[in-house]
């Protein structure tokens, strides 16, 4: 299978690179500095909870040519910078799939103007990560010996081609789990109104994960903003909360929320695939906000606290 990665950022080179490892025809697209780089050193990694560094000589284009022929595109992509890549995607009709990973509030209609349903899957990477001096730093398992968390994959719920199980495979053959969901647009809507509360609490301590593990009051904000955004969303008829750990918000009582996100927090994961993305995209994170206010504004529910933490991605 011909695998191109369109996103040469933390995540696109992490899963590049554990494709590649396990034998896959992979092409990683960067651009500018990104693609000189990754064409003199090839990928580098260094796996923050173990220490590890890591090396794949993947081959890396820094276009789509509209005759390339891919069986799988992976876009990584953050969501506000989503429009030139779509039309991109459209102008080549020879690409068989297209797996887009990330955030995402306001459904797929948008990908819909551009790329025929068939064609598309969507879901939610397992790992965080940044980059410094073009070495990637990735977090993907919250211990050393703990297990990697899972990548969320799911079709449009009118699509039943079956890719979505070949996709599924692929992945695991790499080594990485697979949940799949049948309501991506769900799991995605909730998961944005997980997301969205955390990381306007970050930017509250400029994005220091610890600080704000310290910071009582402003953790029972964000975890009373996270229930909010369950209201609105099963006002709007997603009843069906995703993923699962969302459920927890609903079902503990507020101190044991708050002294379990406390512990999450202090630690090097949190730090990693939180606070070290958060810093990064605070553009993709303020549109992710915004989006959630228009979901927001379909419903008469009160978001007192959503709200007040808002605030801190606007300033």
């Amino acid at each position: 299978m011909r695998i191109l990665f369109f996103g040469a950022g933390p995540l696109g080179s992490f899963y590049a690179h554990l494709f590649y490892r396990s034998g896959e025809d992979v092409t990683i697209l960067a651009r500018g500095k990104r693609y000189e780089w990754l064409t003199l050193n090839g990928l580098v990694l260094v796996n923050e909870i173990t220490g590890e560094k890591e090396e794949s000589p993947v081959k890396v284009v820094k276009e789509l040519k509209p005759d390339d022929d891919y069986d799988l595109v992976i876009v990584l992509i953050r969501k506000n910078k989503l429009q030139p890549v779509l039309e991109t995607l459209a102008s080549n009709s020879k690409i068989k799939n297209i797996l887009f990973m990330g955030n995402n509030a306001l459904g797929f209609d948008e990908y819909l103007k551009y790329l025929p349903e068939g064609k598309l899957l969507f879901g939610f990477p397992s790992a965080g990560g940044g980059l410094c001096n073009q070495v990637v730093h990735y977090a993907d398992r919250e211990k050393p010996n703990g297990r990697r968390r899972a990548v969320t994959i799911g079709e449009l719920l009118h699509t039943s081609n079956g890719n979505i199980s070949k996709v599924k495979s692929l992945f695991e053959s790499a080594g990485i789990p697979i949940e799949v969901t049948n309501d991506i647009d769900g799991w995605l809507k909730f998961h944005v109104a997980l997301v969205a509360p955390l990381v306007c609490a970050l930017y509250k301590h400029d994005c220091n994960n610890y600080q704000l593990a310290k910071d009582k009051e402003t953790l029972r904000t964000m975890i009373r903003a996270v229930k909010e955004g369950g209201r609105v969303l099963e006002n709007l008829g997603f009843k069906k909360r995703q993923p699962f750990r969302f459920n927890l918000f609903y079902w503990l009582p507020e101190f044991i929320m708050i002294f379990g996100v406390r512990k999450l927090l202090m630690s090097k994961f949190a730090e990693i695939a939180f606070a070290s993305h958060a810093k990064a995209a605070r553009d993709e994170m303020k549109c992710l906000v915004l989006e959630f206010q228009e979901l927001i504004k379909r419903t008469k529910v009160k978001t007192p606290n959503i709200d007040v933490l808002s605030k801190f991605i606007t300033v």
